[in-house]
């Protein structure tokens, strides 16, 4: 009886330990969903308090502490607008988890906190730590033609941003003055794109909805020059053929030679637009599509 007993007892010391290893993780998940919630429905000290209290537990990890310390951050920061409050919670996030995957935003919202509270300084040097943590090593050959507090701007990047300019853009910028001006109007662009930022802008619900709307048309225009155009097939005889279909319709009986060069283009883009739509719709009778006409008015 009595050994039934000690076994109970070490039974129930086990379950009692295992208990306390695993209460608290799921404890820390409930309290932050809670927290969440209460943010969510705009009750934002609520929401802060439930986060405060995880932080006074004493088995709190520093990368748990540094995540809920940078969920603070936000409400103050995005909700509240307490910039003081908010500044001082992300370095707290910063200083438990340096290698958090919270950190380059954290650091953005720093900067700004600091600059709308008018520490001028303090954001700089903030904007120079970020800038030495985020440096890349160079290719061979890059020179630094511009500096934004402690970062580099480099020659290649700006001339890959000339590069994506229509050609007569391009030979406008050929003469070294010419590279001077439009370095100037880069690192004018580069500044407000992170000031953007830093505020916030890249999580306005309009321009995620555009962004998501322009990368929707790059992928497609991709998908159709890897996948479509390689079955538009150009034939010398047919592109003829072509014009003397549309001879009066389309080109006036102006000469074939004369026009040549519009006909191609003519023929290459019906050429296109038909095998866009087989291809089309073989993906349309892959994925079962079906057309509701009756309900568009």
């Amino acid at each position: 009886m009595r050994v039934f007993a000690v076994l109970i007892v070490m039974g129930a010391c086990v379950i009692a330990a295992s208990c306390q290893k695993s209460g608290p993780t799921i404890d820390v998940e409930q309290s932050k969903k809670l927290a969440g919630e209460l943010r969510d429905n705009k009750l934002y000290r609520g929401a802060i308090d439930e986060y405060r209290a995880l932080l006074d537990r004493a088995d709190m990890e520093n990368a748990q502490r540094g995540n809920i310390c940078y969920l603070i951050g936000r409400i103050y920061f995005e909700d509240l607008r307490d910039y003081e409050n908010a500044a001082a919670y992300y370095v707290r996030a910063k200083e438990y988890d340096p290698n958090g995957s919270y950190l380059d935003e954290a650091s953005r919202n720093l900067v700004a906190c600091l600059e709308k509270m008018g520490h001028m300084v303090d954001a700089k040097r903030e904007l120079s730590a970020a800038a030495n943590v985020n440096s890349q090593p160079r290719a061979a050959g890059d020179v630094a033609v511009a500096k934004i507090g402690g970062e580099s701007i480099w020659l290649s990047d700006v001339e890959k941003q000339i590069q994506s300019l229509p050609a007569e853009v391009q030979k406008q910028l050929l003469s070294p003055e010419a590279k001077r001006d439009f370095v100037r109007q880069y690192v004018g662009m580069e500044l407000m794109y992170r000031a953007a930022k830093r505020e916030g802008y890249d999580r306005d619900p309009e321009i995620q909805q555009r962004q998501e709307q322009l990368v929707k048309s790059l992928l497609v225009q991709k998908y159709v020059v890897d996948k479509v155009m390689p079955e538009v097939k150009i034939d010398t005889a047919d592109v003829r053929n072509f014009y003397l279909a549309k001879k009066e319709e389309r080109y006036n009986g102006v000469p074939y030679d004369s026009v040549k060069a519009q006909v191609f283009l003519d023929y290459q883009n019906e050429k296109a637009e038909s095998a866009f739509s087989e291809y089309v719709n073989r993906l349309a009778a892959g994925e079962q599509v079906e057309f509701l006409d009756q309900n568009i008015r």
